[in-house]
């Protein structure tokens, strides 16, 4: 039985429907936003969110202020439309929407009360729907006052949420718009420029409708062993863990070959204390595969994932031959348990030989400014090299970045955040950067074993980093690193606010990002591994990326939710070994998951 059918596979939720209110009241002529009007700039960051909008995301646009510029206070008032229905942006919907914002003009009235209600109304009665108002004013009609018009919103028992960016907006005007998003659960943002104005209102334009992008090639593990699992071919598969059962596949494998396998779980209410994820192959035993490779990881409960993945040794005499050259592997599920909602559970599977070897490793063309901005899972990682990057992420998000690394290079991650000064916090909230190897392993930040910074009450600028780290060569006369830096390939970056409290979800926050590689790559023969032609879609350009690994766009994806755990689920690693929580100083140190051989 071969892995090519569709069997019943995680459920993806509804996408938000969003709609876009944007202010085009007179005050946004004034040419004070970075060399340009904010109207222009407006235009800027609205036409990005219609170019960058997946097609299952449905989007709508209602503009105010925008056809009557005269004084009479009733006709200027009811001055609000819905430009665009709220609809999936395919490419004709994307055409005529950048068409529509290109003819905008600032004429009139500031009507953010009514509009809000016509709004609500674009969105219809079901389902998740958000409102993210753009404006640099307050109301200039009320009654109603907009703050009142949130709350009867809320009132109304809808799952609608309004988030604002305040562009612009004087001291005097924030409070009202903070209001509006504070009684809706919504999150506000400042903005000044053109470049703030784009980052943040992409950021809540994201936050309507993902975290974590699994993907995959839909398939069903047998909970029961080796014996009737399907089997597998190079690429990425989607499964789900049910209750606390293991996974089991079959693959092919010649002794000249070498196997990566690898498995994320994607948490969307958190992890057990101590959860565990393993990964283990080879001929099966005992009802056991064994003799290839394994790997563990233990959650430390302060992402959205828990990955784990290994290759089996190079070189003759390490491993064990496979009758039919068939062996087995199994994804030990230490997660979930007996009536817990089914997780999404990743599984990548490379072959390395010659004729990878031969065909050689691509990369993917780096990305830089706006284009830079992390993506939400490994397969969706934003490709980046050297240099500083920067972006907004909302509180919830956890942002992947990927680079390419050989042996001989050394690789130094620095990530910052800046909280504002009325930051809820908790008392596990903190900044945390992971890195991952290019197994989706995460590997050790720092000799001191620090995980994450906690905030600790404090507010301003916080910063990780992780390095310098020597990249070496896997050998088969000595141990594993245990640092996890001895894989060559794409290695993984993902900084996120760790433990947040509920009341902070959403805030935005401006992160920076600096990656530095230096050192000469060594001379040598590092394997290239093949993960199937259509493994799930990647952000590369030039279609592969630096393992080998193919784009394209047949895999199954669906989105995680926001991982709310609350603080006593809080994974420290137990039977590891020793962790200690200093919830008044600022560190988690912890012991990384031990490396099997």
């Amino acid at each position: 039985m071969t892995a090519n059918a569709s069997p019943a596979e995680p459920e993806a939720p509804e996408p938000a429907r969003i709609d876009l209110l944007l202010d085009l009241s007179g005050s946004m002529n004034e040419n004070d936003a970075g060399g340009q009007t904010r109207l222009a700039a407006a235009k800027q960051a609205v036409t990005r969110i219609i170019e960058t909008a997946p097609e299952q995301a449905p989007l709508g646009l209602r503009v105010y202020g925008a056809t009557y510029p005269g004084q009479d206070k009733k006709q200027g008032c009811a001055d609000t439309q819905q430009v665009l229905p709220v609809t999936p942006m395919d490419r004709a919907a994307r055409t005529d929407a950048k068409k529509r914002v290109e003819g905008f003009k600032a004429v009139g009235f500031t009507p953010i009360g009514v509009s809000l209600r016509e709004a609500a109304k674009d969105l219809g009665t079901s389902g998740k729907r958000r409102i993210i108002l753009i404006s640099d004013g307050e109301d200039t009609c009320a009654p109603p006052p907009p703050c009142e018009v949130a709350r009867e919103l809320k009132a109304q028992g809808v799952d609608l949420a309004v988030d604002v960016v305040g562009f612009r907006a004087p001291s005097s005007v924030r409070a009202q718009l903070k209001c509006i998003a504070d009684v809706t659960g919504g999150s506000y943002a400042d903005a000044e420029d053109a470049d703030s104005l784009t980052g943040n209102l992409g950021t809540l334009f994201r936050k309507a409708w993902r975290t974590y992008n699994a993907t995959g090639k839909p398939v069903e593990g047998s909970p029961t062993g080796c014996q009737d699992a399907p089997l597998v071919t190079p690429g990425q598969y989607l499964d789900r863990f049910t209750g606390g059962r293991d996974l089991y596949y079959k693959v092919k494998k010649r002794p000249d070959q070498r196997l990566q396998v690898s498995a994320t779980a994607v948490a969307e209410k958190g992890y057990s204390r101590g959860s565990i994820i393993a990964v283990a192959a080879g001929p099966a035993a005992n009802g056991k595969p064994s003799g290839w490779l394994r790997e563990f990881e233990q959650s430390m409960g302060w992402a959205n994932v828990i990955s784990t993945g290994g290759r089996s040794k190079p070189g003759a005499g390490n491993e064990t031959p496979a009758p039919d050259d068939t062996g087995c592997i199994v994804v030990e599920n230490q997660v979930t348990e007996a009536g817990d909602k089914p997780m999404p559970v990743e599984l990548l599977v490379g072959i390395a030989d010659k004729t990878t070897q031969g065909a050689g490793a691509q990369s993917p063309e780096p990305r830089t400014g706006a284009d830079a901005e992390g993506g939400f899972s490994f397969n969706s990682a934003t490709p980046i090299g050297p240099g500083t990057h920067r972006q907004s992420i909302a509180i919830g998000e956890a942002p992947f970045w990927r680079v390419e690394l050989k042996a001989g290079q050394k690789l130094t991650v620095k990530a910052g955040v800046d909280t504002p000064g009325d930051f809820p916090h908790s008392p596990t909230s903190g900044w945390g950067v992971t890195v991952y190897n290019a197994q989706r392993e995460s590997t050790l930040c720092n000799e001191d074993h620090r995980s994450t910074e906690l905030f600790a009450g404090r507010t301003g600028h916080f910063e990780r980093v992780c390095g310098p780290w020597q990249i070496t060569e896997q050998d088969d006369a000595k141990n594993p690193d245990s640092n996890g830096y001895d894989v060559p390939g794409t290695y993984y970056i993902q900084a996120q606010v760790a433990e947040p409290d509920d009341k902070a979800k959403g805030i935005v926050v401006p992160i920076s990002l600096t990656v530095d590689i230096s050192g000469t790559p060594r001379a040598g023969n590092s394997p290239v591994f093949y993960f199937g032609d259509a493994a799930a879609q990647t952000p590369t350009r030039s279609g592969a990326n630096g393992n080998g690994e193919q784009g394209a766009a047949s895999g199954t994806a669906i989105a995680a939710k926001d991982d709310d755990s609350p603080a006593g689920r809080l994974a420290v690693p137990a039977g590891v070994g020793a962790a200690v929580l200093l919830v008044g100083g600022i560190t988690f140190y912890v012991l990384r998951r031990r490396r099997a051989a």
